[in-house]
């Protein structure tokens, strides 16, 4: 996880952890892993990055954003793609 955090704006390696190491945030940014349903065989883990451009925000809050981030990315029909609607489809 801290690899990723590295890399993302807003959000330091050495910034809160949740116990069960799955986000890392501050008052500025967050990630997160997406915890994909039916991942199967793929290897690579889907992380989820958010970040807020104004200095009111709380950790307490950034937790729940990339919390409730997270979790809407990883509904099946985000990460299947069932239930999209495609561009051109239909016309």
């Amino acid at each position: 996880m801290q690899p990723v955090a590295e890399d993302a704006i807003a959000v330091d390696p050495f910034d809160r952890m949740t116990k069960d190491h799955r986000y890392i945030y501050s008052n500025t940014g967050a990630v997160g892993i997406v915890a994909r349903p039916n991942q199967g065989a793929l290897k690579d883990k889907l992380f989820a990055s958010v970040r807020v451009a104004h200095d009111d925000a709380t950790e307490s809050d950034m937790q729940e954003l990339i919390t409730a981030y997270s979790e809407s990315a990883a509904s099946p029909k985000e990460c299947t793609g069932k239930g999209r609607q495609t561009a051109g489809k239909g016309a």
